[in-house]
């Protein structure tokens, strides 16, 4: 039975972006940061929280997501959407370690997301954007991985994949399902209490 999802070949597509010298950039600076803060929208939020957790989990990096929904709704009456991540980063950025802010936009042109790259450009931070097509509003200093998709739900699975590739990219690996089921479980057929 054929999908009824067009998945655009996700593999090929980041196979294809990690070859480019935006993403060697962009694992150079991974690789080199001691702090990195990962922000976007909707899916893309999900996408930040769930790599800030597994980078934390599996690197030595300190990785952070603003996935508070009290402190995310209480930036935005007070300051505005538009501005929730370049405000989150002014109150809680380490200004004396190596960071990196990587932001996720399946347009490469959310609002929130660029001003939050602008406010991390503005104070010495890498940064990199990570989107769907290419971003018609972000400045020449913010580098800009593109995966060139169609669809956004393609560009949130990409965007998963590839926190997975940087983690990697360290010399760090991700555990297997069944290294982990041991690890938690003990062998095969113990009893778990």
């Amino acid at each position: 039975m054929a999908l009824l999802t067009n998945f655009e070949n996700l593999e090929q597509k980041l196979s294809d972006a990690v070859d480019t010298p935006e993403w060697k950039q962009l694992q150079s600076m991974f690789n080199d940061a001691e702090v990195v803060y990962m922000i976007g929208n909707g899916g893309n939020m999900a996408v930040a929280s769930h790599g800030a957790a597994d980078a934390t989990r599996l690197t030595d990096k300190k990785v952070f997501c603003l996935d508070s929904q009290s402190h995310l709704t209480s930036i935005a009456n007070d300051h505005g959407y538009d501005n929730i991540f370049e405000k989150w980063l002014d109150s809680y950025a380490d200004m004396d370690r190596q960071t990196l802010v990587i932001g996720f936009s399946g347009s490469g042109n959310s609002a929130n997301v660029l001003g939050g790259l602008y406010w991390a450009d503005d104070h010495g931070f890498d940064t990199t954007i990570i989107s769907g097509v290419p971003s018609t509003r972000k400045t020449k200093s913010i580098n800009e991985v593109c995966f060139h998709n169609d669809y956004f739900h393609a560009h949130e699975i990409l965007s998963v994949m590839s926190f997975y590739e940087l983690i990697h990219g360290t010399g760090n690996k991700c555990p297997t399902i069944a290294a982990e089921n041991d690890r938690k479980y003990g062998a095969v057929g113990a009893k778990h209490v």
